[in-house]
């Protein structure tokens, strides 16, 4: 078979991602928003279990009993 691209179609999600983008670096945004809707744009949903989003790992801490979620070492530097 041949491979097709719908230029139509990636052209309007390129266009998509870059206006999420501008709205998540101005603080437009949170990020738990930005990330679920970069997983719809790459066809993903929470709707389908075989497709379900993509999230970063954020915790550091896998050793301790109990999480203290105030300590900045729980979590991962996601900051680069």
């Amino acid at each position: 078979g041949t491979w097709h691209v719908d230029v139509g179609t990636a052209a309007v999600r390129t266009a998509r991602r870059l206006q999420l983008e501008r709205a998540w670096s101005q603080g437009l945004m949170s990020n738990l928003d930005y990330l679920l809707e970069l997983n719809v744009l790459a066809g993903r949903s929470v709707n389908d279990l075989t497709q379900y989003p993509v999230m970063p790992w954020i915790i550091a801490d896998y050793h301790s009993e109990e999480l203290d979620l105030n300590n900045q070492a729980t979590f991962r530097d996601l900051s680069r």
